[in-house]
């Protein structure tokens, strides 16, 4: 029995490790180890929700995949008992095996449904499962299947990941972008809810939502990467926060009318 499970469950999502230039990222990466470690003997379970790093691959060779601090603190957590669960995004859908190594996390590389407090919730990264945007959808298919992972592991690390640095940019996520999404995935994680689940959890949209339906809930957690969102679960329900000088505290914008498209 894991002693921690009347404690709360945690999510985040959308860190971007790797993603800026110089100070800003390092100050990511200090944030996220502190909250990590924070957790230490304080959590049930942890969700990783998709692009905790801007690029991950494992290769069929060794290679140094940075993030120190960060994956040993993952680690460390998991030592405690308390369970790591990571859902790759589309910047780190392709960790496995070497990643639970590292880390003592599952891997997943599809949503799942789990259950807390007696709540059915419905977690994944959120990228391509709202209506249209076919055209992502097929790259999606594309990017993700055997033969082309198979291909790109044919390349050196160094060269997979200049590759990488090329097509990702975080600074292209601007505030119009986030707005635009925001309807799309809310109206996505309301049919989530009329199949019947208690709740509904993505990332990928990088703007913290918490909407409530009937006593059902629909959230994008939003972004560790500039707002260090985290959403909490315990026996009293879901909790929107934000990382700020070492704690969590209260992020109250985060939640919505039902009525409102963001």
């Amino acid at each position: 029995m894991n002693p921690l499970t009347d404690r709360p469950v945690y999510f985040l999502a959308d860190a971007h490790l790797g993603g800026l230039d110089g100070p800003a990222d390092a100050r990511g990466e200090r944030d996220l180890e502190a909250f990590f470690r924070s957790l230490i003997g304080a959590a049930d379970s942890l969700y990783l929700v998709g692009d905790i790093f801007d690029f991950w691959f494992e290769y069929r060779v060794p290679s140094n995949h940075g993030h120190e601090g960060v994956l040993r603190a993952l680690n460390a957590l998991s030592d405690s008992g308390t369970t790591v669960t990571f859902l790759g995004g589309n910047h780190d859908y392709w960790a496995g095996s070497e990643f639970k190594s590292l880390t003592g996390a599952s891997v997943h590389h599809d949503p799942i449904v789990v259950t807390h407090f007696g709540r059915r919730v419905f977690i994944a990264h959120g990228d391509g499962l709202p209506a249209g945007d076919w055209g992502y959808r097929i790259l999606k298919s594309v990017l993700r299947s055997p033969i082309a992972i198979s291909m790109f592991r044919l390349l050196s690390p160094a060269v997979g990941e200049s590759l990488a640095v090329r097509v990702s940019d975080v600074s292209g996520i601007t505030d119009d972008r986030v707005r635009q999404a925001i309807p799309p995935m809310r109206e996505f994680l309301m049919s989530k809810l009329d199949e019947g689940l208690d709740a509904a959890i993505v990332g990928h949209v990088h703007a913290p939502r918490l909407w409530e339906s009937d006593g059902r809930d629909a959230i994008i957690v939003g972004d560790w990467l500039t707002n260090r969102s985290v959403t909490s679960l315990d026996a009293s329900g879901f909790r929107m926060l934000r990382w700020s000088d070492g704690a969590l505290v209260p992020n109250g914008e985060a939640r919505q009318e039902i009525d409102r498209t963001g």
